[in-house]
């Protein structure tokens, strides 16, 4: 010590070695094929509706998926609640290996559905979500939270799609109890967080079940050593409290649009909605993401259109109401008598000064790529909404709110495509200027925004770089 200046030593070789050397790894456990007729259906519309897509383009060094992520980083994973052999089992599925590890079976499993309110439909499967805020949170900091339920949304949301496409609906659950489920699936301990339980009746499975095998994990301690970051148990531990407000459980789902949407008969009703529930896995399996836009105009009636599938409904357990608004801005329609703001929920059009090319560019980021979009969709909620400690019963909590706009934004995904329009999604966004351009109201939040128009996919989608592009980071 020289006065108030300290010294600091080195460290030592050795003790760095000690931090940035790896475990050896466990042997690998015998496998075998997937037996378990709900395993089998549960992993067939996994596939289908999250893991896999059709479409033609090129992936780059991503997996191309049926759901889109922000950066391409899908900070979530499954478990699977079925029959085996008649005896109640569960699997932890890992999606990029396509295994699956049987980690409980008989009265662990009977008791934890039975604590958390829920029952495997006979023949059928629970899928449950589990988010891993770390993936997103490591390259978004704290907003990556937001964008960690925004994509559990968009996936939940598409596994019931994908469901329904085979004329077999499915429901899901976020009001119910979390606490003996997730000690089940050991998910607090590794740093996951129960997103929510997508009910699949039985029904058939195509073969992509096959590509996938078994393997027994219910001894753990013969399981060996599991790596884990510090740097993801302290982002885990930063969470604490986060998500205070508990909703109150709802047993009944019900099949209702998940926003309030009114297009007053602006298109024939053959062209709305996201129309005959057979030609969406075609839908589901050849959608994509938008790089950039041309910033050529677009007809109304495709984006009207794409919009139309918001009003198509999911089965979910969420109450019949919502604060979640939609505000569609179109400023680039083919017949400009149609550029104009909509609140869609009062279906209110307010015409006047729409945004320019450079203040959409601002209002993304940045993300200059985007700045030729033809309409903007933002969904947005009262700050007063987003519940909290203290909230009213009933209140919606922030999961709650982002699974709808996830959800929300797969549909205009999927309508976008069938209307032949190009679309992106972006969580990151400039909300005070957002809400001059669009006129919203002072103490409205916007949790996510969806943009329309002519595709110019030449370029690269940058926010699938290492840099957070969607945040402005330089």
């Amino acid at each position: 010590m020289q006065g108030n200046l300290t010294v600091r030593r080195p460290v030592p070789e050795v003790d760095l070695w000690d931090r940035v050397a790896l475990p050896s790894a466990p042997p690998e456990p015998p496998s075998g094929p997937v037996a378990a007729p709900g395993l089998r259906r549960a992993l067939s519309l996994l596939e289908e509706g999250v893991l896999t897509s059709k479409a033609n383009r090129s992936c780059g060094s991503y997996a191309a998926r049926a759901v889109p992520s922000a950066g391409a980083l899908y900070p979530y994973e499954f478990a699977v609640l079925t029959g085996e052999d008649g005896v109640p089992t569960a699997f932890r599925v890992d999606a990029d290996r396509r295994t699956c590890a049987r980690v409980a079976a008989g009265a662990a499993v009977a008791a934890a559905l039975d604590a958390s309110d829920l029952a495997v439909p006979e023949g059928g499967a629970l899928v449950v979500t589990l988010t891993r805020p770390w993936l997103s949170m490591r390259k978004y900091g704290d907003r990556g939270y937001l964008y960690t339920q925004l994509d559990a949304g968009h996936a939940a949301g598409n596994l019931l799609l994908a469901a329904a496409g085979r004329g077999a609906a499915g429901a899901l659950r976020l009001r119910f109890p979390r606490e003996s489920l997730s000690q089940l699936l050991e998910a607090d301990e590794n740093c996951r967080e129960i997103h929510s339980v997508t009910l699949l009746p039985a029904g058939p499975a195509d073969d992509s079940w096959t590509r996938w095998t078994v393997h027994d994990a219910t001894d753990r301690e013969g399981r060996g050593p599991t790596w884990r970051s510090w740097l993801e148990r302290t982002c885990w531990d930063s969470l604490a409290g986060w998500t205070g407000h508990s909703a109150v459980p709802a047993r009944h789902t019900v099949a209702a649009p998940l926003a309030r949407v009114r297009t007053d008969g602006r298109l024939p009703a053959a062209d709305s909605g996201l129309g005959d529930a057979s030609a969406w896995s075609e839908l589901i399996g050849t959608r994509a993401s938008s790089k950039a836009f041309t910033g050529a105009p677009v007809p109304a009636a495709a984006v009207w259109q794409a919009v139309s599938a918001l009003t198509t409904p999911l089965e979910t357990d969420l109450p019949g109401t919502t604060a979640l608004s939609a505000t569609l801005v179109l400023r680039s329609a083919a017949e400009p008598g149609h550029d104009a703001v909509y609140r869609l929920d009062t279906g209110e059009r307010r015409p006047g000064r729409l945004p320019s090319t450079d203040e959409v560019a601002r209002a993304c980021m940045q993300q200059r790529a985007l700045a030729g979009a033809a309409a903007i969709l933002l969904l947005h909620v009262p700050r007063t909404s987003l519940a909290g400690a203290g909230s009213a019963a009933g209140a919606e909590n922030l999961r709650e709110l982002a699974f709808r706009c996830g959800a929300l934004g797969q549909l205009l995904y999927l309508g976008a495509h069938r209307a032949r329009v190009g679309v992106t999604a972006i969580g990151g966004f400039d909300t005070p200027l957002w809400r001059t351009l669009a006129g919203l109201p002072e103490d409205d939040e916007i949790l996510y925004a969806l943009l329309l128009g002519r595709p110019d996919d030449s370029g690269i989608k940058f926010d699938r770089l290492a840099m957070a592009h969607a945040q402005n980071e330089r």
